[in-house]
């Protein structure tokens, strides 16, 4: 369950050694590239008694530009989710209030600027049921902002921050300590004012759950996650959290009040705070997958030329969200320590083998997991949409994943991209500056499963590898075999010899993946196998038993007509393939091949009078009977696609073998 995961999220948050201004951060938008612009016009009324003054400052030192965090972390502001910001929202904890361009430019509406100031004072944890006070306040305040604010007020737009100092409250102190921020420098005493920081975080924790009771509290009723009774209790649905949003119906009975969410999911004060930490934290790591990625996820695949021509702006951003909770209670300070690395982005370069790799994994670009056990368990959640509005559509949730198998994803991955990868690019005869989309495809865990299976897939294999389930081979050789012929009639070989690049690269992760990850021996032959069936095709050692397989007879098969090929076109100077095996427009199957190929070339080498090795006769002798034999069993139509790419594999691979020749020739 998402909600007691955010939980288990929030509780060592709780427990860490966070300092204040870091936990400030991490409950707050304070220090958030969207609220900056705020700090540019800090308009604060100081209030002591009958007497009021004002200060104007600025904590940016340039227009857009980053705030100074150490003079402005003694007055955090959350901005609205939800809702029209100009209205006041929620609770507030202290005295601190956005203001938007339009409240700057009403200092000088009496009526408009005292609801403003108003509104907010009423939903501020210090003045919550003091009437009297908030009145002779909101007096104070709007004398001072339309008095003295009103000069700072600019034509051009503004952004900015109400602090009210009321040296009434608590909250306030003129002496310096450990747990103390200074707010400015009094210009009623000149004596410095600091705010509580321990202080400003109770408050602001008092107003979320405040917030949570106008859905709904109860009091002595068992909690959802504790199954426990507790003292006081309220919903879960909350607007810091927009996945579980009051405003979105789904999860909402017909039969329920606006105030009784209750109904719902409860929390009690304890696990409410964990879990607005947890919620907090997820939105401070959240990061949208490249458009790169997101277009080898999800272009079609069973069309060439349509993924070709898609752009990457086709596509709705989504975001993944990586986290991890221990099996058992853990160390608070050792799994925010974990937690922390979480929010940093780190290059490629930065990443050593005891870290997870995460956009390798799961596409989720420069995040990592360092030295994760099995004492953990890691989720990814992939959305779209946008989680301020609450308008969010969850694509994946991959729960439960063990880190081992993690790693052990990791580690077949990156061995692809090393000694396979380039030995099977050579093979194809597919050159170093040609490899880079090739290699991207399969250097991530979900664009090699999407161009595998297909992105209507993509979310159920990522499912099944990271859950240590078998995967089926039968998709992938079916779309590998319809895209190849696509290329086939459109004479494009180039392009043939990527798509057979990447589909004999998902061999050798499928072969990795039931040897590693199932502890399983598939019985898939790797490269070094077909570079010795190749040999032994074009030294004449082929043997009967060597073609125990619909995927052998087809590379085999593959290699008879290129090299049949070579001698008829350097005679005719045409081509044999697409001139008489293949019909213009059809789909090329193995009944062709056998019927129009290899049964006519006995016929034309001695029209032509071709001269063809020896070998070529003695593997002919062989294929035709294996192909006998797959007729006999049905497997020539049942296993037409392990038969057509491995065809084609032997087909382009025979050009290595010509290369060498010719070159040892010349030498």
């Amino acid at each position: 369950m998402l909600l007691s995961d955010i939980i288990k999220i929030g509780q060592p948050l709780i427990e860490s050694d966070m300092s204040p201004r870091e936990r400030i951060q991490l409950l707050t938008d304070f220090g958030k590239e969207e609220v900056k612009n705020f700090y540019g016009n800090i308009f604060i009324v100081e209030i002591n008694d009958n007497r009021t003054a004002f200060q104007f400052k600025q904590f940016q030192d340039e227009p857009n530009g980053p705030v100074n965090l150490e003079k402005a972390q003694g007055i955090p502001i959350t901005l609205p989710s939800g809702g029209n910001p100009l209205h006041a929202q929620g609770i507030y904890p202290i005295p601190v209030y956005p203001l938007y361009d339009r409240h700057i430019n009403e200092f000088l509406d009496e009526e408009k600027t005292r609801k403003y100031v108003y509104d907010r004072l009423i939903r501020t944890i210090p003045y919550m049921d003091q009437k009297e006070k908030i009145d002779r306040l909101t007096d104070q305040v709007v004398n001072v902002l339309k008095n003295e604010a009103v000069k700072y007020v600019d034509e051009n737009k503004q952004l900015g921050i109400l602090v009210i100092i009321d040296q009434s409250l608590t909250l306030y102190t003129n002496q310096k300590q450990e747990n103390t921020f200074l707010i400015a420098v009094s210009k009623l005493t000149n004596l410095p004012i600091y705010i509580y920081s321990d202080k400003i975080i109770e408050n602001i924790i008092e107003a979320r759950f405040l917030e949570a009771t106008e859905l709904g509290s109860a009091k002595n009723e068992i909690s959802t996650i504790s199954n426990e009774f507790s003292e006081e209790l309220v919903s879960a649905y909350n607007k810091g959290w927009l996945w579980l949003s009051p405003t979105w119906d789904m999860p909402r009975s017909i039969y329920w009040k606006k105030d009784e969410w209750i109904k719902g999911i409860r929390l009690n004060r304890s696990e409410y705070e964990a879990y607005y930490y947890g919620t907090q934290f997820l939105k401070q790591i959240q990061t949208p997958l490249k458009s790169t990625i997101l277009k080898e996820m999800f272009a079609p695949v069973q069309n060439v030329e349509a993924k070709k021509k898609m752009k990457l702006e086709s596509f709705e951003t989504i975001c993944g969200i990586p986290y991890f909770t221990p099996l058992t209670k853990g160390r608070p300070v050792e799994i925010y320590e974990k937690f922390k690395v979480l929010k940093e982005m780190k290059e490629s370069e930065e990443i050593s083998d005891s870290d997870l790799h995460l956009e390798l994994l799961s596409g989720i670009q420069g995040k990592i997991i360092s030295e994760l056990t099995d004492e953990y368990r890691l989720t990814i959640i992939y959305y779209s949409g946008s989680l301020q509005r609450g308008d969010i559509h969850i694509r994946g949730q991959i729960e439960d994943i063990v880190p081992s198998v993690a790693y052990e994803l990791q580690r077949i991955i990156k061995k692809l991209l090393k000694r396979p990868f380039i030995q099977i690019a050579e093979n194809l005869s597919v050159p170093e500056e040609q490899l880079q989309q090739t290699r991207f495809k399969v250097s991530h865990l979900p664009t090699l499963l999407s161009n595998a299976y297909g992105p209507g897939y993509i979310w159920s294999t990522l499912q099944a590898v990271f859950h240590r389930k078998p995967i089926s081979l039968k998709r992938v050789t079916k779309q590998t075999s319809r895209r190849l012929n696509e290329l086939a009639n459109k004479e494009d070989y180039w392009s043939m010899r990527h798509e057979l690049l990447f589909y004999l690269i998902f061999l050798e992760f499928y072969k990795e993946y039931f040897f590693r990850v199932l502890n399983e021996k598939e019985g898939i032959d790797n490269m070094e196998k077909w570079e010795e069936l190749l040999e032994s095709y074009y030294e004449g050692r082929l043997k009967a038993k060597d073609l125990n397989t619909t995927e052998k007879i087809g590379f085999i098969t593959g290699c008879l007509l290129r090299q049949f090929e070579r001698s008829y076109r350097a005679k005719t100077g045409k081509g044999f393939v697409d001139t008489r095996v293949m019909r213009f427009g059809s789909k090329l199957t193995p009944e062709m091949i056998w019927k129009n190929g290899l049964l006519r070339v006995q016929e034309l080498q001695k029209q032509w009078d071709l001269g063809i090795k020896e070998n070529f006769h003695h593997a002919l002798a062989l294929v035709l009977q294996g192909i006998i034999s797959l007729k006999d069993s049905q497997a020539l139509t049942k296993e037409k696609d392990e038969f057509m790419t491995m065809f084609w594999s032997g087909y382009l691979m025979f050009q290595k073998m010509i290369k060498e020749e010719v070159e040892n020739v010349n030498l």
